[in-house]
């Protein structure tokens, strides 16, 4: 059957006069191509940028609990003595139960990556960990993915009072 091509690129009669529309395998194919290039690109760009994002939170959740952990302090002229260290679940755990008793925070923050398992130093495990043995001090630990905070590098770090 004879094809005639007309002004549009993706136009074509057949002599019988019948009207036919669509575009080749090729042109799907770089079309395609291009999307999934542009995906890609965007994915290797923008990862980086999530984990900084986390990161930046991870910064201000461990703000939060220190400032319910003085609060707690204040009424109670102590810090919540929970040893061994614990994973801060932000419900059942020793520290979580505390704080949210006494009202000193309205919600235990938690690891943006936090899947309600892990342990405390696991480099895989991205948690709040919180001890206090005697009331007196504490330590909280926590995972950062990135350097981009500011004189901390990517790894387990830790905050005392």
């Amino acid at each position: 059957m004879n094809m005639i091509q007309t002004n549009r690129p993706n136009q074509r009669l057949h002599t019988g006069s019948k009207l036919v529309w669509g575009f080749t395998i090729i042109e799907l194919s770089v079309i395609l191509g291009i999307i999934t290039l542009l995906a890609v690109v965007s994915l290797v760009f923008l990862a980086p940028s999530a984990a900084k994002g986390r990161d930046a939170r991870r910064e201000q959740d461990i703000k939060s609990i220190q400032n319910a952990l003085n609060l707690y302090a204040n009424q109670k002229s102590i810090y919540p003595a929970c040893s061994p260290e614990i994973a801060v679940d932000g419900n059942t755990d020793c520290l979580s139960s505390l704080l949210l008793s006494e009202e000193t925070i309205k919600a235990i923050p938690l690891d943006p990556k936090y899947k309600g398992t892990g342990s405390c130093g696991d480099a895989n495990s991205f948690l709040y960990c919180y001890m206090s043995t005697n009331g007196i001090s504490y330590t909280i630990r926590y995972q950062l993915e990135t350097n981009s905070v500011h004189g901390k590098s990517a790894g387990w770090q830790s905050v005392n009072p």
